[in-house]
């Protein structure tokens, strides 16, 4: 059984003056360095899943900065970016992989991307630790909140905010909570006009930059400060530190 990271983001880099992302150890904060440590069976393969398979700029600036951090806080010997110029090689690097990194990126773009490859279907039964980052985190879970992020899709009548993604969790999750407070998106505030009354169709648990969900052996741990949202208003769920939210989760989703 897979263990699952469901992260914000990793605290890979720092911008300098003229914005160039410069990576650095990312450090334990909220144990996550040992997170990774204690679920790695080996430091061999790391596969990088992109989720703009077709911006190949885009991602070869963040794998590259994913790579060097990693090298920086715990190196592995190969590298490896799955995205259209390698797709025909996914089955064969996913399943010698000894850690699979999804990364942040347009949810719906992403979720699109699995479909096409047959992610579900190849990480079905893989003995892997998968790390989420934003969009690869929400994509993990079977019904995925694809919250709008881009310009239009409020108002989209045709967007679909819920989408089947890749099942490895029942938890859907909502990163960057604390980030995007004060965002607007078509005419709306974020949290008032659309995470909230979203809430109503499908509880989710938010969480900040530097938080994260452990999933491991059936067990789901929230590390750091979290809220969960439901029935059309949001409640703190934890305030720190390390917490079982196993049964808080099950009870969400009727298991």
């Amino acid at each position: 059984m897979q263990t699952l990271l469901m992260t914000s983001t990793l605290d890979c880099y720092y911008k300098d003056e003229n914005g160039v992302r410069i990576p650095k150890n990312f450090g334990n904060q909220n144990e996550i360095l040992d997170s990774i440590k204690n679920n790695l069976k080996k430091q061999e393969n790391f596969v990088f899943v992109a989720s703009s398979p077709e911006d190949y700029e885009k991602t070869d600036m963040y794998s590259s900065v994913i790579f060097k951090s990693f090298a920086m806080t715990l190196p592995f010997e190969n590298y490896f970016v799955l995205d259209n110029r390698t797709k025909s090689q996914a089955k064969e690097k996913l399943q010698s992989a000894d850690l699979i990194f999804l990364c942040g990126g347009h949810v719906p773009t992403q979720n699109k991307f699995f479909k096409d490859i047959n992610l579900k279907q190849i990480l079905n039964g893989l003995d892997t630790l998968i790390i989420g980052a934003s969009a690869g985190s929400m994509n993990m879970a079977d019904i995925v909140y694809a919250e709008p992020e881009e310009d239009g899709e409020s108002i989209d009548p045709n967007y679909k905010t819920y989408l089947n993604g890749l099942g490895l969790t029942k938890l859907s999750v909502l990163p960057h909570f604390l980030e995007r407070l004060d965002f607007v998106l078509d005419g709306k505030n974020i949290l008032n006009e659309i995470s909230i009354p979203n809430s109503k169709n499908r509880p989710f648990v938010a969480f900040s930059d530097g938080d994260y969900v452990m999933q491991k052996d059936g067990k789901l741990t929230m590390f750091g400060k979290s809220y969960l949202f439901k029935n059309n208003q949001y409640n703190l769920l934890t305030t720190g530190g390390k917490t079982d939210i196993t049964k808080v989760v099950n009870s969400m989703y009727n298991v």
